[in-house]
């Protein structure tokens, strides 16, 4: 974008200045593009829908459990996953829960 090499080490905020960009204006339209992208794995038959559906077997290492994709989902949206994947099906309805839910998140700032 603004061709800011990482050898500069400038600082977030100097970057997003610089772009013209505020900081909640970048995590929103990162969450946007976000649940996109979901709605479209959701849509289609693909080795990514599989891969995002499948379980991996062996041990879990330990610690805290690391936050997962569709957690992230889960947390943006506030609904359950199971919820999600049906609406997901439906470009329209997962359109608007997009939008709604974004622009829900805006009026609470």
């Amino acid at each position: 974008m603004a061709r800011i090499s990482w050898k500069e080490k400038k600082k977030n905020k100097e970057v997003l200045e610089e772009i013209g960009l505020k900081h909640t204006e970048l995590l929103k339209t990162i969450k946007t593009r976000q649940l996109a992208y979901y709605g479209h794995i959701r849509r289609h038959q693909s080795l990514q829908k599989s891969i995002m559906e499948g379980k991996i077997n062996g041990k879990r290492q330990r610690g805290r459990k690391r936050k997962s994709w569709l957690g992230n989902i889960e947390e943006t949206t506030t609904r359950r996953i199971n919820e999600c994947c049906e609406v997901a099906l439906n470009r329209e309805e997962w359109r608007r829960t997009i939008s709604s839910n974004l622009w829900q998140e805006t009026e609470q700032r």
